[in-house]
């Protein structure tokens, strides 16, 4: 059927404006947001990196280079870890050969693929439903997801993998729609979902389903075998395409650890300053993640709570809001059981998928109560915003059924709006959200330099470069057995302050136990400044002291105790608290 032209321009407005208010939630005041965590700080780091290294080699092409490697990485380089994210950090790369290098250049990138989700949505909504109004309603309530738009003001790469997901969901299913018009497309998802495994390994189940239902669809091939046998071969194609990422990353990781090695000088430019000496590989990266990420279910540090194995489904609805939750499983109910026409089955069965399975993956591998992870959700929300628009559309469709069709759209329409409205809140306090880092060191710039030891180090040397920041855990410890989870060696210390290193910046949290966390744990020590900063529950990015996050969350046993800010200790106070015997009161 032929769309008039006014309802096509009308279409396009709709989407046009919905992917700016996108932007505009996304985009606001990004550069002053800063980083918060430490593996914000440690993908900042990787980017600094190849920033560094791609400097140096550029100057020592033209000649223009008058130091080393080791000199000039010192100086201008970041982390020399090799993250399990590396497409991640290229594509941060890239962003700082425009935007240079900043606390901000990875949070660009997050932002700009959180707009890319919201067209995404649009784009499977409206071919998988069949339907201009659920693809329009479903962007934008992803436009104005709270939950959303928190994560594309982070440098966490969990947006970036989401919107590189859907990508990949929107460009096969045009494919499994014509395969013949969209022939092309069955290489690009494929190369998609293999980098979405770059981007973030978590996101390992992703390719599978893809390859599942690429088997499925070879298996309901008509006859002669023929023609099974084709589509078979196609998915083989598929397999290799989507392997190839890994494949190139692990290649490319361990050349460059035996080119490193290779090199005294450079490997000690390279080399950690940790327990871990050695550079791993892609695979070795992400194998020993998934380890850690399997072992806690199965061996737990400590004793667990009781399973939660819907945890990830009520996590949703306390971030999202219930409505926005019982309107998505309303829309999965409705599409499922009334199913029209111009909805195929398969594609359906995509979009279902991408609900169900991270949720209840999550909640399998992640379901303690004192560890949420609502960024893990992110790869879902997409679903989510779909089915609560279906359920939007229909059940106005059946209300106003004596009305004409344009009435039913702008009832839609509204009604979409004031549910978006409701989470005006939320957003906001979203958009407060500010690292502290940067007004600590001001403090310290203004007074006696910026050198000091943290627990916050990859935070730190974003903003005062690898020189002037040291972690206290590794740095200080008494001995490598106790790892410096106990104690730390006072002439260490010592030595620190007489090369210039003056101050302790703890940030909110507990990371490490040992004497100086103690120390500045309660009331023994008054800060030099104390800066506000949100508290994250652990392995979180955020935590606003608002009403929109859970009190579970918000008022954890974990934070409870500890101070929602950022503090700024003098390490001459330390050191003279330590040499008087302080550790007894410490207990």
């Amino acid at each position: 059927m032929k769309i008039p032209v006014s309802a096509s321009r009308l279409e396009g407005f709709a989407l046009a404006g919905t992917l700016v208010v996108a932007a505009m939630l996304r985009g606001w005041g990004v550069t002053e947001h800063g980083l918060l965590s430490g593996d914000e700080g440690l993908y900042s780091q990787g980017v600094k990196t190849y920033s560094a290294v791609f400097a140096f080699l550029w100057a020592y092409l033209t000649g223009g280079v008058q130091e080393g490697l080791v000199a000039y990485f010192t100086q201008h380089g970041g982390t020399q870890v090799l993250s399990d994210k590396p497409t991640f950090i290229v594509l941060g790369f890239l962003a700082s050969l425009v935007l240079g290098v900043h606390d901000y250049t990875l949070i660009a990138v997050s932002a700009l693929f959180g707009v890319l989700t919201v067209f995404c949505v649009y784009q499977v909504g409206k071919l998988v439903f069949g339907r201009a109004e659920v693809g329009l309603a479903g962007a934008l309530l992803l436009a104005v997801s709270p939950l959303h738009i928190a994560y594309s003001r982070t440098a966490y790469s969990d947006v970036t993998a989401a919107a590189v997901a859907w990508l990949a969901a929107w460009i096969y299913l045009l494919y499994w729609t014509d395969p013949h018009r969209h022939r092309r497309c069955l290489m690009g998802s494929a190369l998609l979902v293999g980098l979405v495994f770059t981007i973030h390994p978590s996101l390992l189940w992703l390719p599978l389903l893809f390859l599942l239902l690429e088997l499925w669809r070879s298996w309901q091939a008509p006859e002669p075998s023929s023609a099974r046998l084709q589509q078979f071969k196609t998915a083989f194609t598929f397999t290799w395409l989507a392997a190839l990422p890994t494949v190139l990353w692990e290649g490319a990781t361990r050349l460059l650890r035996l080119v490193v090695f290779s090199q005294e000088s450079w490997a000690s430019a390279i080399a950690r300053e940790s327990e871990q000496q050695q550079m791993r590989t892609f695979l070795e990266y992400t194998g020993l993640h998934a380890l850690r990420t399997l072992s806690v279910p199965v061996l737990p540090v400590v004793a667990p709570p009781s399973p939660e194995y819907s945890y990830y489904f009520t996590l949703l609805g306390a971030h999202e809001g219930w409505v926005v939750f019982g309107l998505a499983m309303g829309g999965v109910l409705f599409a499922c059981l009334k199913r029209r026409k111009e909805v195929r089955l398969p594609q359906l069965l995509m979009v279902t998928l991408l609900l169900f399975i991270p949720l209840a993956l999550n909640s399998f591998l992640y379901y303690y109560p004192k560890h949420p992870e609502p960024r893990l959700l992110l790869v879902a929300m997409p679903a989510v915003v779909l089915f609560a628009a279906i359920a939007i559309v229909e059940f106005l469709q059946r209300g106003l059924r004596p009305f004409p069709s344009s009435a039913k759209t702008v009832g839609v329409a509204v009604v979409t709006v004031v549910i978006a409205g409701f989470q005006g809140p939320s957003v906001r306090e979203v958009l407060a959200i500010q690292s502290a880092y940067p007004q600590a060191v001001s403090y310290m710039a203004a007074r006696e330099g910026t050198k000091h030891i943290t627990d916050h180090m990859f935070v730190a040397r974003m903003y005062v470069g690898r020189q002037n920041a040291i972690d206290h855990y590794v740095s200080l410890r008494a001995s490598d057995s106790d790892r410096g989870y106990r104690h730390i060696s006072l002439s260490k210390l010592r030595e620190l302050y007489n090369a210039d290193y003056r101050y302790f910046v703890r940030g909110p949290g507990l990371l490490y136990e040992n004497e100086l966390v103690r120390l500045t744990g309660g009331s023994y020590l008054l800060p030099g400044i104390a800066c506000p900063q949100p508290v994250p529950p652990v392995f979180e990015a955020f935590h606003p002291q608002g009403e929109y996050w859970p009190p579970a969350i918000r008022h954890s046993e974990r934070d409870a105790h500890i101070p929602h800010n950022l503090r700024v200790y003098l390490l001459k106070d330390l050191i003279d608290r330590l040499e008087s015997g302080a550790m007894a009161d410490c207990g």
